[in-house]
């Protein structure tokens, strides 16, 4: 297969990004993105949101470092059909992103992300778009706004939450009694969103 197109820019900021990555996670950033870029030669890659991420015919996935893990977020990720069950939310498909978080090296099955990637591709070919309709309708508050447009990747997943999801971050922040703690909450949240994570992840059977 014939080498895949790149943004010189983009290429330049994801060496960079590896470069700087643990000991643990280079290697699963390693893997992915060559998984990815192997697919399809007409695949380029992109950096947004601080992060790496690739294209064709439009946005297919990204992957981000985090403390802990690393994650690969799929953009129409409700309109892949996770054969495999490892997106984080498996019990929701209403949003749009969706995300698989690795822990190790181990963890990363190369045919699964083919898979999915194979299955983003199809989508952006065919110009299928993920219906997030009446997300504009809630009330979000002024200072979680701001919060979120400081950080891209967390704003471009809270944007594809439900109706639902969104609610039980902004009642949190909204419930807090003390300025303190409000502000407490809202970096949590801001962290959690990023990663691709509902309010009440940790009592999801993932």
């Amino acid at each position: 297969m014939a080498k895949p197109k790149v943004n010189p820019d983009a290429t330049k900021n994801i060496d960079a990004y590896l470069a700087k990555a643990s000991d643990e996670q280079r290697p699963i950033l390693e893997l992915i993105r060559n998984t990815v870029n192997s697919i399809d030669n007409r695949i380029q890659e992109d950096w947004k949101w601080a992060a790496p991420c690739f294209n064709m015919d439009g946005l297919i996935c990204w992957f981000i470092a985090f403390k802990n893990h690393v994650g690969l977020n799929f953009f129409k990720g409700a309109l892949i059909e996770d054969t495999q069950k490892v997106f984080i939310d498996t019990n929701d498909k209403k949003k749009g992103n969706r995300m698989i978080h690795y822990k190790s090296l181990s963890d990363v099955n190369v045919e699964v992300i083919q898979d999915y990637v194979k299955q983003a591709i199809l989508l952006n070919e065919r110009n299928i778009k993920v219906d997030i309709a009446k997300k504009q309708n809630l009330k979000t508050p002024a200072y979680f706004l701001e919060a979120l447009n400081e950080n891209e990747a967390a704003k471009a997943v809270f944007e594809n939450f439900t109706d639902a999801q969104r609610k039980d971050y902004i009642e949190w922040l909204i419930n807090a009694k003390r300025e303190e703690t409000r502000n407490k909450r809202m970096a949590q949240a801001i962290e959690w969103i990023a990663e691709g994570k509902t309010r009440n992840w940790k009592y999801m059977n993932c």
